[in-house]
């Protein structure tokens, strides 16, 4: 059995749980999340330019994997409906950095800091644009950049 969802498109929770590492292996779109969670914590602790770039290559990809699934799976909505600033990849991938840092701060601050405070108000306001977002855009009000 799989978890709900938005239309196909992932619930803000099931990023959360995939970006955690659970219940992803049954999705394309949340194994991708998965990944790009798990790159963006391996570029938190790189320094050396050489392999950030490599990383970052390797962020685009999954973007791009994610785009490309978007594509094919879900009907866009074209006459009449906004288009959005950026691709459904692109909202993935700030939300996993931003798991990441709200993670790491809480972490290293601990739960009373401002600053994490500051980093999981960042994470819940880009998960209410997320689920703002597939919301619409399953419902035919907004539409997706191509790429």
């Amino acid at each position: 059995m799989t978890a709900p969802t938005v239309g196909e498109l992932p619930t803000a929770s099931q990023l959360l749980c995939a970006f955690q590492g659970r219940r992803y292996q049954d999705r394309e779109l949340l194994r991708s999340a998965h990944a790009l969670a798990m790159v963006h914590q391996h570029r938190a602790r790189v320094w050396d330019a050489t392999m950030i770039t490599e990383i970052d290559h390797r962020r685009a990809e999954l973007v791009d994997d994610i785009n490309d699934w978007v594509a094919q799976e879900m009907p866009q909505h074209r006459s009449g409906t906004s288009l959005h600033t950026e691709s459904l990849g692109a909202v993935v991938d700030r939300m996993a950095r931003s798991w990441v840092c709200a993670n790491h701060i809480i972490h290293a601050e601990g739960a009373r800091s401002d600053n994490t405070h500051k980093h999981w108000y960042q994470l819940a306001e880009l998960v209410d644009g997320y689920t703002d977002l597939v919301t619409d855009v399953v419902g035919g009000r907004r539409r997706l950049p191509e790429q």
